[in-house]
């Protein structure tokens, strides 16, 4: 079959437009919710690729679309994505493609504590600290270091690699803990 080119209302051809349905946009913004709850568990690369799934949704419609009408001998050309062409690519996106992406991204990129860790480390080795404070680690701003119980997480983790021991420092006032590198 073939596609007759759109025009602007002056006769310019123009790409073609499809909207949504009222129920397609109510069912895409569902789709986007269930995302933003999966992105709050994930981690790493595969955290990102959950940001752009509804998206991926958004033109596996489309296609479905296009594919439904190009099977059905007559059929009118499609001028909505209607909320079952939506239906399907959230399921193919969400249900099946997600998986995928979550075998590819989620089992070779760390969480962020282990990540973070690797981050303290780094700046142990290059500056050749010998012991330090988390407070240490908050001030020098490193990403997904600002904020404490970030920085407790990593130091957790290189506690248990023995690759720091933590101690009390007694100060007159509260104890100050202070990590010393082993």
């Amino acid at each position: 079959r073939s596609l007759g080119a759109a025009r602007d209302d002056s006769g310019v051809k123009r790409p073609f437009y499809i909207v949504f349905s009222d129920a397609a946009a109510d069912a895409l913004q569902g789709f986007r919710q269930q995302c933003r709850a999966w992105e709050a568990e994930a981690t790493g690369l595969f955290k990102g690729h959950i940001g752009k799934m509804p998206g991926l949704a958004v033109r596996v419609a489309g296609v479905l679309a296009h594919l439904d009408w190009a099977a059905e001998a007559g059929a009118p050309y499609p001028d909505k994505i209607g909320s079952g062409h939506i239906a399907r690519a959230c399921h193919l996106v969400g249900g099946h493609l997600r998986l995928h992406a979550f075998r590819a991204y989620g089992a070779a990129s760390p969480p962020d504590d282990i990540r973070n860790a690797r981050r303290i480390a780094d700046v142990i080795r290059s500056e050749d600290w010998q012991s330090f404070t988390a407070r240490d680690i908050q001030r020098r701003g490193l990403a997904g270091l600002q904020l404490a119980n970030a920085v407790q997480a990593a130091l957790d983790v290189l506690e248990q690699a023995d690759w720091v021991m933590r101690f009390r420092e007694e100060t007159g006032g509260k104890p100050r803990v202070v990590y010393a590198v082993t």
